[in-house]
């Protein structure tokens, strides 16, 4: 997994690229990102699968957390496919926090930075 910490101000520009030269592989490829204190971020993930590279089985997914108003982000997943015989995808989402999930945790004895925290680690896969 690719994490990208976008919380201080400025321009985030993240660039993958996964390349399939020859068949019978897969792979999976997550990015996380957050944007807060006016970060602006731009994600661009791409999957080549060449000409020839056939039974290739892979997944892009690109998720964003915007923690405040002043924060943007761009999430831009590509495919690009030479090959007849695979299977290939890709997701991406830009969201704000849940509200009613910090309501949950608020209700629980947490103040709102802490939910907020809680759920930035759970969404960035943070053990501990």
């Amino acid at each position: 997994m690719i994490v990208v910490d976008g919380s201080k101000k400025g321009d985030y520009v993240v660039k993958v690229l996964v390349e399939h030269l020859v068949g019978n592989n897969s792979g999976k490829v997550r990015i996380r990102g957050i944007a807060k204190n006016g970060a602006n971020l731009k994600i661009e993930g791409m999957i080549k699968i060449n000409k020839g590279s056939n039974k290739v089985d892979d997944f892009l997914d690109i998720r964003i957390l915007l923690l405040d108003g002043n924060s943007m982000a761009d999430a831009k997943p590509k495919l690009e496919i030479e090959a007849n015989d695979v299977k290939a995808s890709h997701a991406a989402t830009v969201s704000k926090i849940d509200e009613e999930q910090i309501f949950y945790l608020t209700s629980k004895g947490m103040n709102r930075p802490q939910a907020e925290e809680l759920i930035v680690k759970g969404f960035l896969d943070i053990k501990g």
